[in-house]
């Protein structure tokens, strides 16, 4: 069971994560520094595909939970939705992206708002025709509210764009054996740091080491719930959404196991929705509001 953590802890986690980001960004130019050709020509068939399944944004009122880098609402601008709503836990993040926003001169005005994704405070009901939540749902200790409130300021027949991890992914199968075998050690202090932060450790301060150390709880893992892909869909209808489409993303034994034969794989697997759900490493899902 995931530890207990405050909301002030979890603040505090995702604001120095944003500025840890930052920090790598400014030295590596990336948020990610070793690149592999082939996964980033899957990254961007996927990229591609569900642009393509949400249809033209122009003239769209669109929200956003949890921006990450800001490559949907770049996406967004370019296509002229009509107004985004930004929302974020991390302020922070939030400024960063505010920032370079204030560059590309598009006619989409922005509203942000600094909250978690269980109140969206500052949106009207039924004001939305999209609502994107990319890699979100996972990281929320209750996911009712957020769905609650995600259907609360769609429309009816307004879209919301969902993706998450596969608690069921073909890649996790050995893992999940392991685990159950060999309980890993809960970790603290900073060791959990250090493990939680991974590449990006070494651009967190001191003081923030110090503070995260004492706040965040053993064994604390920014994935609260991963769900299945069955338990996802009935998540949804339960909470008033029809599942338009459903998909997965190539799992990583795609870039290691199945690499010699990843590239005539991809076509057979971006049309085998019901499969690459199933399998896949993230479930994506275009869903509608129904109620």
């Amino acid at each position: 069971m995931q530890p207990t953590i405050t909301e002030d802890a979890l603040v505090a986690y995702y604001e120095i994560r944003a500025r840890a980001e930052q920090r790598f960004e400014a030295v590596h130019g990336q948020l990610h520094g070793d690149r592999d050709d082939l996964r980033d020509r899957v990254e961007a068939a996927g990229e591609a595909l569900y642009r393509q399944r949400l249809g033209s944004l122009r003239d769209l009122t669109i929200g956003e939970i949890g921006i990450g880098s800001g490559d949907f609402v770049r996406y967004a601008f370019q296509e002229r939705a009509r107004e985004m709503y930004l929302i974020d836990i991390s302020k922070d993040r939030l400024l960063g992206v505010e920032d370079e926003l204030k560059t590309l001169g598009s006619t989409t005005t922005t509203t942000t708002i600094v909250a978690n994704a269980q109140q969206m405070n500052g949106i009207n009901d039924g004001e939305l025709d999209l609502l994107v939540a990319k890699e979100v749902i996972e990281h929320l200790t209750d996911y009712r509210p957020f769905l609650s409130e995600c259907r609360r300021v769609l429309r009816t027949g307004g879209r919301l764009y969902l993706t998450t991890p596969n608690r069921h992914c073909i890649d996790l199968w050995p893992r999940v054996v392991l685990t159950r075998l060999f309980p890993p050690k809960k970790l603290v202090g900073e060791p959990l740091i250090r493990k939680t932060f991974d590449h990006l450790f070494e651009y967190v301060t001191a003081e923030e080491c110090a503070l995260l150390a004492n706040s965040l709880p053993p064994g604390f893992k920014e994935h609260i719930h991963e769900f299945a892909p069955r338990e996802l869909l009935d998540a949804l209808a339960a909470h008033g959404f029809r599942v338009l489409r459903r998909w997965g993303t190539p799992p990583q034994m795609f870039y290691n196991e199945l690499r010699p034969f990843a590239e005539a794989m991809l076509p057979g697997w971006v049309k085998a929705d019901g499969r690459s759900y199933a399998l896949g490493d993230d479930l994506r899902i275009i869903a509608e509001n129904i109620s």
